[in-house]
């Protein structure tokens, strides 16, 4: 067992990931007409408030990536994220614009230049659409990777406390403007989403540095936080989606999972932390690029041929298998030859933590 990994993380961003894979194939496909059939309306009613994985995905990511951080090397930060991303990505998006072309549905068309630019991860900052709907949150979260690169390249990790209560606060402000109703605010990502980011790096630094008042206090602020946004957001989903998002559900919801990320902050023991975790935990990524566009086109094919619950699990089986064979067969061999290219001596900070 290496202690140095917390493998409860490895099963909470299974859990983040499963509960987004479920929100849009019984949710957003009928909702948003990307794939009509099969109809989930009364599995809807809970997988409505599975969108709450993303949330949950921030928060963690702000925890972990100070683990590749901390080391204060810029390059080596650079190389390890770039090592993390893409290998995984570039093949995923290889596989859905191939369904594009194999399944030749009109909601899921792909061109030649949509799809080489696609492959650089920055399709979002030159307005280029998406291969597939899930990509914008990579957009958000290289922004916050570029952040951190700043702040390690300008020696500010030390100032980390003082920087998230500043995006917490701005955060909180932020959300009660009409920042907060704003489509293109939304996917930029102030106020959303900084103040996830800030939450987990608030719950590294308890970890990492040990409890102290002044961490409380970033603690409380994460917390209002979490409420905040999630009031707004319900309320801009409801208006989106026209049907009725409650609050309650959301805001419990995201605290209880903050509670449960707080624990394993505060504990010196592993909560949870099983090895066996890791398995679950690599399967993240692959299914989180792979299950939203191909899964809607293996929709749109084969409603008329499998009964509704049977299609929508089996699909689900089958990316979790896809995952793994990614994982397997193409990340973990990309990832092992970049870094003998790019990292000889490679960090083993990196390889034993969890990392997003």
């Amino acid at each position: 067992m290496n202690n140095n990994r917390f493998y409860e993380i490895d099963l909470l961003r299974l859990i983040s990931a499963v509960l987004v894979v479920l929100f849009h194939y019984t949710f957003v496909g009928s909702s948003l007409d990307l794939a009509p059939q099969p109809r989930t309306d009364a599995f809807g009613e809970y997988g409505r408030y599975m969108y709450l994985g993303i949330n949950f995905f921030f928060i963690i990511s702000g925890f972990v990536i100070l683990l590749s951080a901390e080391d204060g090397k810029p390059r080596q930060f650079v190389i390890s994220r770039f090592i993390r991303l893409y290998p995984a990505y570039w093949f995923c998006v290889f596989l859905t614009a191939s369904a594009a072309v194999l399944f030749n549905q009109p909601a899921f068309q792909v061109s030649w230049s949509h799809f080489l630019i696609n492959l650089t991860m920055l399709q979002s900052g030159f307005g280029v659409p998406l291969v597939d709907g899930v990509y914008w949150t990579l957009w958000i979260e290289l922004k916050f990777y570029a952040l951190v690169l700043v702040m390690i390249w300008l020696r500010l990790l030390r100032f980390l406390p003082w920087f998230c209560a500043a995006v917490l606060i701005a955060s909180i402000i932020g959300l009660s403007t009409p920042l907060a109703a704003s489509v293109e605010h939304f996917v930029a990502g102030f106020p959303h989403w900084p103040g996830y980011f800030a939450c987990g790096c608030a719950l590294y630094l308890v970890k990492s540095r040990g409890f102290n008042w002044g961490y409380g206090i970033l603690l409380l602020l994460s917390m209002i936080f979490c409420v905040r946004q999630n009031q707004v957001f319900t309320e801009l989903m409801g208006s989106w989606y026209q049907v009725d998002f409650k609050a309650w559900v959301s805001v419990g919801s995201t605290l209880l999972f903050f509670a449960i990320l707080s624990l394993v902050a505060l504990r010196k023991e592993g909560l949870l932390r099983d090895p066996r975790f890791y398995y679950l935990g690599v399967l993240t990524y692959p299914l989180y690029l792979l299950h939203e566009n191909i899964g809607f086109m293996m929709f749109n094919a084969w409603h008329h041929r499998i009964p509704g619950p049977l299609l929508v699990s089996g699909v689900v089986l089958f990316m979790l298998i896809a995952a793994w064979l990614i994982h397997r067969w193409v990340e973990k061999p990309l990832q092992t030859l970049l870094k003998h290219k790019l990292q000889p001596k490679a960090d083993t900070r990196e390889q034993s933590a969890v990392s997003t």
